[in-house]
């Protein structure tokens, strides 16, 4: 006769020290189940381990009332799955205690711990997690193409003069595949080289916080070995979820597993809250993040971008860098064959000087914008130098700088020959961003 787990209670409590046995009794049906199934149940897949890990489902019933506001159900079979993993783990890897202990280091012994590896110095490293996001229309996509592309082969990246490890890249186009086919033979004909099997794209849009799903992304993981995956984008692999509330944990739950299976860097691409250059969405996303790049348009009518380092958790985190993007053929048919270019063609980015991207602004005031945007944070600059730099008149300069320190955009220090300005630092918090926008000049 099958056991069930009100039938294994007296052999479940036979295994719990007496405190565990009482939050057992205490807890709802279903996380009895679950402690059963931990304890090698029926149809558990998990053998006997012993008990150390029912400490999970304390936790899970410490949370009980805040997972009934949110997504219960959802948020039990993630941390079952966790739980499940744990002990897994736990098995592989020996006593729990002696993992501990092999984890302890002295300072003197510090020294012993491996350095970390970067698939691009100063960009992306291994084993890590990464966003890129900006503005809707700010390129991200091709920026995260060409970073795919060049460490996918390992030939750097060129705008950032930056070298790549080569790694097979897996890349989520949750956004729709109708233009990757353009942009990726735009970009061997820019460059001359062809990716082959070097990138796998995954054309859907995986809802990867549900267990099915995760375990599907996963199972291809295992089989492409990538070093680095990119999800484009959050929002696309997260529907009906609330991205400014705490149920995006299970975003980080889900991307961090990824890492975990593949000791990859896995980037995800996502937007700003509205009229500013905050990551939208709940703080947990900035927190648990080891690199966030950030990328802007930086002329109205031309197509000029930057991208610029908001965090890098161990390295510099002031860098940044300047990139235009131009129509690259690849039908190879020559100049005057009549044609429709539209379906042999697609943009492709590259490094930008920087007097390229000023005599690209329509008007003066977005050139004294762009130059103060492009200062490093708590950086000193002078109306003059300003002035020097773009070419606008000395009356306009001061005008628009006096609308950007409105905007608290910039910040005015000293007083008379002395004034100058700088670009403050933001601060980030873990509350969930505001919308808003700036007044325009007049």
């Amino acid at each position: 006769m099958t056991e069930t787990p009100d039938q294994g209670t007296e052999a479940v409590l036979g295994a719990l020290t007496p405190a565990l046995a009482t939050a057992y009794l205490g807890a709802e049906p279903e996380l009895r189940e679950l402690v059963w199934k931990l304890l090698g149940g029926e149809d558990s897949g998990l053998p006997f381990v012993g008990v150390e890990h029912v400490a999970a489902i304390q936790e899970i019933n410490r949370d009980r009332d805040h997972l009934q506001r949110t997504t219960h159900s959802e948020l039990v079979r993630r941390k079952a799955a966790i739980a499940a993993q744990q002990i897994l783990e736990a098995e592989a890897a020996g006593d729990v205690g002696t993992r501990i202990r092999e984890s302890l280091y002295t300072a003197a012994q510090l020294d012993q711990i491996p350095p970390v590896e970067y698939l691009a110095p100063s960009l992306l490293a291994k084993d890590s997690l990464a966003w890129l996001y900006g503005d809707p229309g700010c390129y991200k996509s091709f920026a995260a193409l060409d970073i795919a592309a060049c460490v996918a082969l390992g030939c750097g990246i060129q705008w950032a003069g930056i070298p790549t490890v080569a790694v097979p890249v897996l890349y989520i186009a949750a956004e729709g595949s109708g233009g990757i086919r353009k942009r990726v033979r735009a970009w061997e004909a820019m460059t001359g080289k062809a990716l082959g099997d070097r990138i796998t794209y995954l054309t859907m849009a995986p809802p990867i916080t549900e267990e099915p799903y995760l375990k599907a992304v996963l199972d291809v993981c295992a089989q492409v070995q990538p070093g680095l995956v990119i999800i484009d984008t959050q929002s696309r692999v997260t529907p009906g979820l609330d991205e400014n509330g705490s149920v995006m944990g299970l975003y980080v739950a889900a991307v961090d597993q990824i890492r975990q299976a593949t000791q990859a860097c896995v980037m995800t691409l996502h937007h700003t809250t509205k009229g500013t250059e905050t990551l939208r969405g709940h703080g947990s996303l900035y927190g648990a993040a080891d690199t966030v790049l950030f990328m802007s348009r930086t002329a109205a009518d031309e197509r000029y971008a930057k991208i610029m380092i908001k965090k890098q958790k161990d390295d510099d985190d002031s860098l940044f860098w300047n990139v235009g993007l131009r129509v690259q053929h690849f039908c190879g048919l020559p100049p005057g064959v009549d044609h429709d270019g539209r379906e042999c063609s697609s943009l492709v980015i590259n490094a930008a000087h920087w007097a390229d991207v000023i005599s690209a602004q329509t008007t003066s005031f977005e050139k004294v914008r762009l130059m103060v945007m492009d200062l490093e944070t708590d950086k000193v600059v002078t109306k003059q130098n300003i002035v020097d730099l773009t070419g606008v008149s000395d009356a306009s300069v001061k005008r628009h700088l006096r609308t950007l320190a409105e905007q608290k955009i910039i910040t005015k220090t000293g007083a008379g020959h002395d004034i100058a300005y700088f670009r403050p630092s933001q601060t980030l918090d873990d509350a969930p961003g505001h919308s808003g926008s700036p007044s325009e000049p007049q």
